[in-house]
């Protein structure tokens, strides 16, 4: 249970940014800021690395993961195949009704008030959302794995707010796509969506590490 209890509340302290991608960790630190025994911080560390959202290097120990060029593109690639994989289900599960619900609840919103790791967020549930509505257990359990390496991985401060309008306005058009019961363009607007998104990714790494 503490070992639970700190690998949830450490992967909290990365999504909320007050541990941040390529930081490394000190268990003593961490240990105390969670009033907890070092111990369950070790095995929650371990198992951290397990699912890729920590590292850990011989002789320097562990650090908070970094996403790399070659990982987005795989997540990117994974979870191209499973979103359009779903499309025909999710057409034929979601009404009109549930759309709109969608629709008002992702409706693109002021940028200042909102944070870079809200706003990461927030297009991670919007996806989810939808493919929710597939009811497929397995492949929502997936890509909602995909997600949250990206999302934990990659650093806020690299979006800008141009490609948050440019999200906004992609998910605007998929919806309609969806409404209308379109599996094709359905189909060719979350392929284009996932390979923008995966390229604006990859721009913004190698502009931050060149050579990398």
């Amino acid at each position: 249970m503490a070992t639970q209890e700190a690998y949830e509340r450490i992967k909290h302290l990365i999504a909320v940014n007050q541990l941040v991608p390529g930081q490394k960790l000190i268990y003593s630190d961490i240990a105390k800021k969670l009033n907890m025994g070092v111990t369950p911080v070790i095995q929650a560390l371990n198992r951290l690395e397990a699912s890729g959202l920590v590292r850990y290097e011989a002789n320097k120990g562990y650090f908070v993961g970094e996403i790399t060029e070659a990982e987005i593109r795989q997540l990117y690639q994974a979870r191209e195949a499973l979103e359009i994989f779903v499309i025909p289900d999710v057409i034929k599960n979601i009404d009109s009704k549930k759309l709109d619900e969608i629709a008002e609840n992702f409706k693109g919103k002021n940028c200042e008030k909102r944070s870079r790791r809200e706003m990461i967020l927030e297009d991670i549930r919007f996806h989810l959302a939808i493919v929710q509505h597939a009811r497929n257990d397995i492949i929502y359990r997936l890509l909602e794995s995909i997600l949250e390496q990206v999302y934990l991985k990659y650093r806020p401060e690299y979006l800008d707010n141009m490609r948050v309008k440019v999200t906004t306005k992609e998910h605007r058009e998929l919806l309609r796509c969806l409404k209308r019961k379109d599996v094709d363009k359905a189909t060719t607007r979350i392929r284009d969506h996932i390979r923008s998104g995966m390229e604006y990714v990859v721009g913004t790494i190698q502009l931050e590490r060149p050579g990398f």
